[in-house]
């Protein structure tokens, strides 16, 4: 059976991703770009020789044969963009975040489902496997204490929006799916760099509404690129490395939390934790992307009552996340 003709606007680093995905997922049909940087388009012309290209967004949305449309675009962009591509009548995969306010968000969400059409946010990380072992053993943890994470990596710098709406929204998308994202009491720093009008730096420390203590920190600073983040249990604990091969790692022992200990039990403790069991379990290979458009295109073609369900899961957590992101930077504006 065919597959949806989709399209895809914005042929940057992650429109190529994105791109190259579509032609390997089932469901799927790569049938048209849309790019209005010359040099982009002679490239993707290279590689996909029998594709439709625009130069004019209006125009990709009057051709009444494409069925989905991917926005791969600044964020400032998604809001105008992603109402158009529901008005035309089509389904709608935004990159992250949906938009940059909960309102916008709420509104394209409502529109969506006065039209029955599919409007999905490209929450990458609740489709990876690490992320959904965690998920499926959370119990094994006992009481999760803490959750640490650090997102760093030499940036591109974006005029639009700052680091956080940028590489925290991840971090704050896998926290909500693993514990939940009702804030307590929450604290941000950030910095500019030079004189970029946005953050490049943040550190975010929360307090959740179910004792959980989070940090986060986020850079567009570091000559290097880290993805790492950590939960610690009073059971076990484990740090998930999306750079590594081997990307999680589980920590027999857990959050020394008896105040009762003597010296020597906690010497022990201490020892049991640092040389006791590790184990790396095996994670499917599939990629996070793929899951997620196979996820998106899912969404369309069912319409049976756990994919209602799981639709409106989707919509709930990505407007959990943007107004946690809201918050954060209104304590940010404050200073």
């Amino acid at each position: 059976m065919a597959g949806k003709k989709c399209a895809v606007v914005g042929y940057g680093y992650w429109g190529v991703n994105v791109a190259h995905t579509l032609c390997e997922v089932s469901g799927a049909e790569f049938y048209a770009l849309c790019e209005i940087d010359g040099a982009r388009v002679e490239l993707a012309q290279k590689t996909y020789p029998n594709l439709k290209f625009y130069a004019d967004f209006e125009t990709l949305l009057r051709d009444k044969n494409i069925e989905c449309v991917f926005l791969i675009t600044p964020p400032h962009t998604h809001f105008l963009l992603a109402k158009k591509v529901l008005d035309s009548g089509k389904h709608c995969f935004v990159e992250k975040p949906l938009c940059l306010q909960s309102a916008q968000s709420l509104e394209l969400y409502e529109l969506a489902e006065k039209k029955n059409l599919v409007l999905y946010c490209d929450h990458i990380f609740l489709h990876s496997p690490a992320v959904r072992y965690l998920k499926e053993n959370l119990s094994d943890f006992g009481n999760i204490i803490s959750i640490t994470a650090r997102r760093i990596n030499l940036g591109l710098f974006q005029a639009q929006t700052d680091v956080i709406w940028d590489l925290a929204i991840h971090d704050l998308s896998i926290i909500d799916y693993l514990v939940g994202l009702e804030i307590r009491r929450a604290s941000v720093f950030s910095t500019k760099y030079l004189n970029h009008p946005n953050p490049a730096l943040a550190n975010i420390s929360l307090e959740l509404e179910n004792g959980v203590i989070v940090l986060i920190h986020v850079s567009w600073l570091s000559p290097t690129k880290v993805r790492e983040l950590s939960i610690g249990g009073s059971n076990q604990s484990a740090i998930y490395d999306e750079t590594k091969r081997e990307k999680l790692k589980i920590y027999k022992s857990g959050v020394v939390v008896n105040e009762n200990l003597t010296r020597n039990d906690l010497y022990q403790k201490m020892v049991e934790y640092r040389l006791g069991e590790t184990l790396s379990p095996m994670l499917p290979q599939k990629l996070a992307l793929n899951a997620s458009i196979e996820c998106f295109l899912t969404l369309i073609s069912e319409n049976e009552k756990h994919i209602r369900d799981n639709l409106a899961f989707y919509r709930a957590h990505t407007l959990r996340v943007i107004k946690a992101l809201e918050s954060l930077s209104e304590i940010q504006s404050k200073g």
